[in-house]
């Protein structure tokens, strides 16, 4: 049977420039430059020239960049 909805978590980058989530997450910090959330127990750090935050649901969140600069991963425990 097909499935109607996404039930596993997700993590797609399309063109570098939209980053999109599926799943539990939880917000920390944003601002025009960069935001960052946990996710799945990764700490998730998005820097650009700008971040704009399209979607911000319980459990998906899709990010627009302009000029990315890096996105980094780092499992819950480890510092940023």
């Amino acid at each position: 049977m097909k499935k109607l909805f996404q039930t596993e978590p997700l993590l797609e980058l399309f063109n570098c420039n939209e980053l999109r989530i599926i799943g539990q997450y939880k917000f920390l910090e944003a601002s025009s430059g960069h935001c960052l959330f946990l996710y799945e127990q990764f700490y998730i750090q998005v820097k650009a020239k700008k971040v704009h935050i399209d979607v911000l649901k319980v459990e998906e969140l899709i990010l627009h960049v302009e000029d990315l600069e890096s996105i980094e991963m780092k499992k819950q425990g480890d510092s940023l």
